[in-house]
């Protein structure tokens, strides 16, 4: 495994080109809620993790053809050792990434819910409950939180769940 690492400021466009040219190119990626213009909610902005940087698994036949790439400005090989803690770096950045996106997905599947709605607890103190859907709050965060009540102790009470974990129920 040779794997090079590239400076650019063109990272996405940069990673396109490489994998035209059928090399393996990584590019963490990190997603930020970003507020644009007079909107209200925030946006989810896919930036990259290493500004400037991209990760290209290649050997000589495909330095070859990347010599000659407009994106790509300087480069550092990386020796075998740092390149598995490099790869082992990119692999928990991707799954932060990953995880954040399930999270920003859910905020938007909240909108299926309708008022009175059984939803079945998937995780935490609830878990295997089954509540009724009240109305969507924001976060402290900046996501959603689904607002659900629930009979205890012979009064109605409202507990602020977390959108994935929690589905609807079928009746």
């Amino acid at each position: 495994m040779t794997l090079y690492a590239f400076y650019t400021r063109r990272e996405f466009e940069a990673q396109a080109e490489a994998e035209a040219l059928g090399l393996t190119c990584y590019v963490p990626r990190r997603v930020d809620l970003i507020r644009q213009g007079k909107r209200r909610r925030p946006d989810a902005v896919v930036r990259p993790y290493l500004p400037g940087y991209v990760f290209i698994d290649t050997d000589n036949h495909g330095w070859q053809a990347l010599k000659g790439s407009k994106h790509l400005r300087s480069w550092i090989g990386i020796g075998d050792g740092s390149a598995r803690q490099v790869m082992q770096f990119i692999d928990r950045v991707e799954a932060d990434y990953q995880a954040r996106m399930q999270q920003i997905e859910a905020g938007e599947r909240v909108a299926e819910y309708a008022e009175g709605d059984l939803l079945q607890i998937l995780d935490g103190g609830f878990k295997e409950h089954l509540l009724r859907f009240a109305r969507i709050a924001e976060g402290a965060n900046g996501f959603p939180l689904i607002v659900a009540k629930a009979e205890l102790f012979g009064r109605e009470v409202e507990i602020p769940l977390d959108p994935l974990n929690v589905k609807k129920a079928v009746a």
